[in-house]
Formats: structure tokens, sequence, C-alpha cells
């Protein structure tokens, strides 16, 4: 870096008292302390002045908080308070760097990315309450070529992927003077799930609360769109697997070969309710609309790749069954059903002393890629949550929409068996240049 400058930018206009405090449902107050971010890399556009970029980035971003006014505000207690404190605004130069020679050679690492170009470091670094945190931070990186990358984080107590793939897509279309044509924001996610229960004594429960402690590593392995079609023709099923199944199939089977054999393995696996339920709700709701699947493999079994792919099908298929059951009937019905599910298969977890759960969490089909704010669409997209949580990966679409990029997270003694499994290497590509 050689320059920095931070900045608080506020929605134009005081939020409305009536929309002071919106309540947070159990899902999103039982939800880890981290950001859930997304880094866009963008490339020069000459006849745009960088001044011009900074400034337009600014402005259509306090207008863009009028209608996520919750995300100017703070976490405190069991809502937050719509207060219009701000969300951080960091614009930085990148020395001698350009965009090209950053994305290529091998690309940058997960580090790389949350150490440069995510304004973590505007975060408290201390065991600090996440309650004190900004629920929306962005960075703006200029390299020296006038390429761009922007660094988004939103709580995620607050936002799943889906909440800040509908955030970006309003704040761009802003951007371009074209909000007219995105739908707003509803910050009705308490109508499908409930509140939770007042903690004791009237207090927050600060172990909850507190900064999880940063394990493991992070790195990227990347399937092309001609290998997951060579790895769909390995599984032969009735039904024709998804690419995001095949590769799920084979990572959890990777990760799993340095699993004990006495451990119970779990695949636990995030889906977003809004695109499986679109006549209640909302691709515009905002929250962490979630729904989990748990896949048990038993102690002593060999994880395989086929018969994975057909129970993570049949834990689909339920899903949709549970859903096209309450159909007709209210999200809050439906919610309360599918929390009932999620404690259940939790309590099943209470049996098995000694599990090993591995989660995957797919972000593909977002469209972070059609994020336009006046430069054109973004060459590369990065997503995951920070800090970093081991044994978890985020699945993206690669740049040329065929393939997938698996952001592996595992301990630093696991990742080197792993990265060195052959099979996975049969298949995936560690952390190849970018190209664009």
């Amino acid at each position: 870096m050689e320059k920095m400058s931070v900045e608080t930018i506020k929605p134009p206009s005081a939020t409305p008292q009536c929309l002071r405090t919106l309540p947070l449902s159990v899902v999103d107050y039982r939800m880890q302390p981290v950001y859930t971010y997304a880094c866009l890399f963008y490339t020069n556009d000459p006849s745009i002045p960088r001044q011009e970029t900074t400034k337009k980035l600014k402005t259509s971003l306090s207008q863009t908080l009028t209608s996520f006014y919750p995300f100017a505000g703070r976490v405190n207690g069991l809502a937050v308070d719509c207060n219009d404190e701000g969300v951080i605004f960091v614009e930085a130069t990148l020395g001698n760097s350009t965009l090209s020679a950053f994305l290529n050679s091998p690309a940058p690492d997960s580090n790389d990315i949350q150490q440069t170009l995510l304004p973590l470091h505007c975060v408290p670094q201390t065991s600090e309450a996440s309650v004190t945190w900004p629920l929306l931070l962005v960075k703006a990186s200029y390299f020296q070529c006038g390429g761009m990358s922007l660094g988004i984080c939103m709580s995620h107590k607050l936002a799943d992927a889906a909440s800040l793939s509908a955030f970006v897509r309003v704040w761009a279309a802003t951007a371009r003077g074209e909000s007219g044509t995105v739908g707003k924001p509803e910050f009705a996610g308490i109508n499908v799930f409930p509140p939770p229960p007042p903690p004791p004594n009237d207090a927050s429960n600060v172990a909850e609360t507190l900064r999880p402690k940063i394990t493991g590593v992070t790195k990227r392995f990347v399937f092309s769109g001609s290998k997951i079609d060579e790895l769909k023709a390995n599984v032969e099923q009735t039904h024709k697997p998804t690419r995001v199944q095949c590769v799920t199939a084979l990572l959890w089977r990777c990760v799993s070969a340095n699993t004990k054999a006495s451990t119970t393995k779990v695949l636990y696996q995030p889906a977003n309710l809004r695109t499986k339920i679109p006549s209640l709700l909302s691709e515009n709701l905002i929250g962490n609309l979630i729904s989990t699947s748990m896949t048990l493999s038993r102690k002593g079994e060999e994880i395989q790749i086929q018969e994975t792919v057909k129970e993570l099908r049949e834990r689909a298929e339920e899903l949709t069954g549970l859903v096209q059951e309450e159909n007709d009937v209210s999200a809050a019905s439906l919610g309360s059903k599918l929390l009932g599910k999620m404690v259940n298969d939790y309590s099943k977890l209470s049996n098995e002393p000694g599990h090993s759960m591995y989660a995957v969490t797919s972000w593909c089909r977002m469209p972070f890629y059609e994020a336009d704010f006046g430069k054109g669409c973004p060459v590369w997209v990065v997503g995951n949550v920070a800090p970093r949580l081991e044994l978890v990966t985020m699945l993206l679409d690669s740049n040329d929409f065929k393939g997938i990029e698996a952001w592996v997270t595992l301990s630093e003694e696991d990742m080197v068996s792993f990265e060195q499994n052959s099979e996975l290497l049969a298949f995936a590509s560690p952390n190849p240049p970018v190209i664009f």
C-alpha cells in the first residue's frame, strides 16, 4: 500500500423512527461473528478517471443505504439498532502492482486477499464483542495499471451470500443510474424464522459474540468445465447429477481421507431458501434465509463419490418435498418446520461422539459477475467468510462460467495431505493463474 484513506459513509437522510429497530431471527443470532465477503476485480477503463470512480462509488453507496439502512447501524442484543452510524469505506493505492501481475503466477491466495484487499484492519483485532463491529465495510483498491478491486464485507449476523449478492446488484445499478430496474430489499427474515429466546439475565452471551480464533489455511482449487464433465461421466446415476453435487462429493472424499476410521464423518450443506420457495420468499429478502442438510458416513466407511451424489440428491429432494407441503401456507409455518428439522439433525450428532463435520457452501449461479458499477463487469470474483472457518469450503463460478473454483480451508497438517491427493489432482488444478 502506498496510500490509504478511511471514511464513514452514511445514508443521505435519517432512517425513520418506525424503522429504527430490526429484530434478528434465531438463525441470524446464532450465526458466527464473521463477515461474508466478495472481492470483485475490474480492468481499467482509461476514459474514466480514478477520482470519478471513487466519487461515484461513495455517492451511490450512500444512496443505496437508504433502502439498506440496517447495514448503517449496529447489532444491539437481539436486534439491529438502525442508528445511521454508518459504513466504512476505504480507498487504497497498491504500490507497483498491476492487476494482471497480481492475478497471475500464481493467483493471489486467501491471505493476500484478506490482508491486502479487504478492510478488515478497520475491525478490532482483540476479542472485543462483535456487537461493536460495523455491519458493512468496503475497500476500493487501485492497481498501478488503473485496474481496481472492490472488497465488500457484510456481517453474517445480518446477511448470507444471497443477501450480499442482492446488495451488490442494487448498489451497482444505483452507480449506473439504474436503481429503478432492481427490486428493493425486504428485511423480514423474522417472518420466516422465529426470534431467539431472551439471553439469561438479560445479557448477551459473550461467548457467542467473540471473534473466532483464526485457524487453518485456505487454498484455491479450480475444476475446469471439461474436468467436471469427466467427473460427471464417472458418476453413473439415473438422475443426471449437478456439477456442484459432483465436486462436493469428490472434495468430501478427499478431505475425509485424512479422518480417523473411528470418526463419524458429517457433510454439512447450507441451501438458499429463496430459490426453493419463490412463491413465499422474494429474492430481495435480506437475512440468513437458509436451510441446512447433513449427510453422515458411519465409522469405518470409506466415502464413495457415487453414493454421496445419490445422498446429496436425496437431501435436496427432501427439502423440496418439505417446501411443497407448505407451499400454500405461511413462510413462518415453513420456517418453524425447517428449524425443527435442523435442530433434529444436530441432535442426532449428540449420539455420534467424535464426529468430524465438513461444510460446503455453493455460491454458484449468484450474479456477482454481473456487477457493473460503470467500469464493466468484473473479470474475477472471490467470495468467502472472514475470519476464516476451518473445515469450510466455498464453491464459486469460474470466470468462464463453465468451471468451479473451490476455496478449501483445512488445518495446516490436513492441507498438506489434501493438496497432494492424486484423486483430487486428477480433476482440479491448484491455484492456477486467473485468465481474463
